[in-house]
């Protein structure tokens, strides 16, 4: 078995439940128009997963669990308090900017040890977590930039398109030149 279908086979499930739940807040905002309503149904159905990990063996969760349960819950958070869509369009932007800046203070004061070395496992190439802490951290501040981009600039549908396919492109490109940062030679 090679180094890169051993990472997926250990991945494949937690990649899998991230797709199903993107998915699932494309087609609910698709038939009901409402964004608040599909970002809560969308952490409720994330908060079920949490719950589903409890009793079954594989991971679904991935590598960075609390992390993300605790993300989920301040994104449903940020959708219950407000109730407006531009606020929901929003949340990506501001989560973005917040995460990002944890990220880029592991990076700075703790050389990339949490974040950096969790993501190592998701790695088939050797790679320095202070650097791949401090490439994730700009993608971030990018990815946050081009979300308010098309928040602001966009009709709600071409945002819609935007964070469900886009979004997901984008993040492949740059997180390529992010591991190419980061890679360490053998």
């Amino acid at each position: 078995m090679t180094p890169g279908s051993e990472q997926f086979s250990r991945n494949k499930y937690s990649i899998g439940v991230d797709i199903g739940i993107g998915a699932l807040f494309f087609i609910l905002v698709k038939l009901t128009d409402d964004l608040p309503l599909s970002a809560l149904v969308t952490a409720g159905a994330g908060l079920a997963v949490v719950v589903a990990q409890r009793f079954v063996k594989v991971d679904l969760l991935g590598g960075l669990a609390i992390f993300g349960i605790v993300m989920l819950l301040i994104s449903a958070g940020f959708s219950w308090f407000f109730q407006d869509d531009w606020a929901v369009k929003m949340k990506s932007t501001i989560l973005g900017v917040l995460v990002a800046t944890i990220t880029l203070g592991d990076a700075v004061f703790n050389k990339g040890r949490y974040f950096g070395g969790r993501l190592l496992r998701y790695m088939m190439e050797p790679m320095d977590p202070q650097r791949l802490a401090f490439g994730l951290g700009v993608l971030g501040l990018v990815m946050a930039g081009v979300n308010w981009l098309f928040a602001e600039f966009t009709s709600q549908d071409t945002w819609l398109y935007y964070t469900s396919f886009g979004d997901f492109l984008l993040t492949v490109v740059l997180m390529l030149a992010v591991m190419r940062y980061a890679r360490t030679e053998p």
